[in-house]
């Protein structure tokens, strides 16, 4: 074969490689290739969740091992990086940051291990979670019951999900009736793969009430109609979460702590699949306008795709005051109040909240890496200390992007200006729902961490972010370029960015008059000039 021979065939190739990538994303729903009804080993009355998980091992023997490695179990994240905009070598993950809603696990290690996908934590860890037994069910249960039976069992404070203790939830569970009847025997024989509604079992419900921390997850996504989210909605392209969070040895893609979405500059792959990034299914330059694709160099797609969030009727917070938490009422008793949508505005165990819907997001430079805080860090006492701060300005890597900002009212010690964690929930009378006491709960806090507390506390304002990635909108929703490109544009507050249109000056507008009116003086008198010639010439 000639030279001459093979370059048209090596194009054909890369054009039937290109047109295969620009078919349109459809999913189909695989069968599975075995029936758990059938397997021997769940053919027993199971009285016990751990009983379950013994009998999913006996087959699936890698899957304990393979889980043990993964922050889903271990909750810590190392980070590393050394740039130009600082040294980064932190252990972060839910075990070591802090955060605005219930700051810290460390002094709750009781509590928070109701929610881990064991079956409870040490109430002595601080680094590292030991290897253990893995609750198969939690996020292989197709029911849809398992969630509700795992929580209750465990004896898991009712604070820890419920704002109000539950009351706001009674009517919801009255309606659905006799929904939680299944046993575990018959919840084992019908697991599969991961589902939405498995996934937010624990991922919707994670601020205290459904969709409350992040903005763009709540359980409105389990059955999103196609205006709420073309991805996962069945009239869109019909994803799972597993669709782009693929799994590799139980390990998933995509992470809060190194996000690769605004970085992302691989293209389209056949054989990896899905990086969590827009760009691994989309390609960088996914607009039919070159003009548009321009775009994504500095904006994310999220920016323009995400126009607004907390859009599906379900409330998002965005203020929580724990400041004025312990209110009790005369019988001391802890009370609860609710907004007209059933919202919790106070709660004895966890103070004043706000919330929003359909909201604006707010924009930032973002690398896919926060400045996530531990517990103790320093604050600022007389303004607001951000707990993940993003980016501030341009740096030739860091993408505009959307993100729900949330604020916080947190305790600290005034003598050393550190964060003070906070012991919520234990049988002791020293955890703060118990006794609605802050001084025995924040010493009680400081102790458990192996932190000194002077015993002057205060609280400080402080501040959560959230990079907005899910309830994509259809592309008639999407920002339009006078929703950046004018006077009020959306990321005019946006350091070291220029957007046309959107800071006149008034010499220079001045000035472009002039010009524009000289160029029109020059090609009247142009024409009336050639008039002149022409009628001389007759």
């Amino acid at each position: 074969m000639s030279i001459d021979s093979v370059k048209p065939l090596s194009f054909l190739w890369k054009w039937l490689l290109f047109c295969f990538l620009s078919l349109p994303v459809t999913t189909v729903e695989a069968s599975s290739t075995a029936d758990h009804s059938q397997f021997e080993v769940l053919q027993q009355e199971f009285s016990d969740v751990e009983d379950i998980n013994a009998a999913c091992v006996s087959c699936h023997n890698q899957a304990e091992s393979q889980i043990h490695a993964t922050i889903h179990w271990q909750w810590t994240y190392p980070l590393e990086r050394d740039d130009t905009r600082k040294t980064v070598n932190k252990l972060l993950g839910k075990l070591n940051v802090i955060n605005g809603y219930h700051p810290n696990v460390a002094s709750n290690i009781s509590a928070c291990g109701s929610c881990h996908i064991g079956y409870g934590l040490s109430k002595k860890i601080t680094d590292t979670i030991p290897k253990a037994a893995v609750d198969c069910l939690a996020c292989h249960d197709t029911t849809g019951e398992y969630f509700y039976s795992r929580f209750h069992q465990d004896g898991v404070e009712c604070s820890m999900c419920h704002d109000d203790n539950g009351e706001a939830n009674k009517d919801r569970v009255e309606k659905e009736g006799g929904r939680y009847t299944l046993s575990l025997t018959q919840m084992a024989q019908k697991v599969g793969e991961t589902s939405v509604s498995s996934c937010g079992s624990c991922h919707f419900y994670d601020g205290g009430a459904d969709g409350a921390k992040h903005g763009d997850l709540d359980s409105a996504l389990i059955h999103a109609d196609f205006e709420m989210d073309v991805h996962m909605s069945p009239d869109g392209a019909g994803l799972k979460c597993s669709d782009c969070h693929h799994s590799n040895q139980h390990a998933l893609a995509g992470s809060r702590y190194k996000a690769m979405s605004p970085v992302d500059n691989k293209p389209v792959s056949a054989l990896e699949g899905s990086r969590a990034t827009c760009v691994s299914c989309h390609g960088d330059h996914p607009m039919k306008d070159e003009k548009l694709n321009d775009h994504t160099d500095v904006v994310a797609c999220q920016t323009c795709h995400i126009p607004h969030y907390a859009r599906n009727g379900i409330s998002v917070k965005t203020s929580w005051d724990w400041s004025t938490a312990g209110e009790l009422n005369r019988k001391r008793r802890p009370i609860a109040k609710h907004d007209e949508q059933g919202n919790v505005e106070y709660s004895s165990a966890k103070g004043t909240m706000t919330y929003g819907e359909n909201l604006q997001p707010t924009y930032q430079w973002y690398d896919g890496i926060l400045d996530y805080q531990t517990v103790g860090a320093l604050v600022n006492p007389d303004g607001v200390t951000p707990l993940n701060a993003s980016h501030t300005q341009r740096d030739g890597v860091a993408k505009v992007f959307p993100f729900h900002v949330f604020e916080s009212k947190l305790p600290f010690d005034t003598q050393s200006n550190q964060l003070l964690p906070m012991h919520l929930s234990s049988s002791s009378r020293n955890a703060f729902w118990n006794g609605y006491d802050w001084d025995k709960s924040l010493k009680a806090g400081a102790r458990a961490v192996g932190m000194d507390f002077s015993g002057d506390f205060d609280f400080t304002d402080v501040e959560t972010v959230r990079a907005l990635n899910h309830t994509v909108a259809p592309v008639e929703q999407a920002l339009q370029c006078v929703d950046c490109h004018s006077v009020d544009g959306l990321l005019n507050d946006v350091p070291d960015l220029y957007v046309p249109g959107s800071r006149p000056h008034a010499w220079l507008d001045r000035m472009g008059l002039l010009v524009l009116l000289a160029t029109l003086a020059g090609v009247l008198l142009h024409g009336l000039v050639r008039i002149i010639f022409a009628l001389s010439r007759k």
